[in-house]
């Protein structure tokens, strides 16, 4: 995944969270069940329930890094 495209999945991420937790249920539906990966997608949400969020909070976990660009000179 190139920079560009990480800083775009994690942009549509965080409007995507603002909307609530149906929605991400139908965006996950939507992209997992024309590829027949719902087994996959049901597994790795069991994997995640575990996660506590007090911890993912702790350590920093539950927001993307600061992301730092370098502005070259035009000249």
């Amino acid at each position: 995944m190139s920079p560009a495209q990480r800083l775009q999945l994690e942009r549509g991420v965080q409007h995507l969270h603002g909307l609530g937790p149906r929605a991400t249920a139908e965006l996950l539906a939507e992209v997992v069940s024309p590829v027949g990966e719902v087994d996959f997608l049901l597994d790795k949400l069991e994997q995640y329930r575990r996660l506590s969020p007090d911890l993912l909070r702790a350590v920093g976990g539950d927001r993307f890094p600061r992301r730092i660009f370098r502005v070259e000179d035009a000249a």
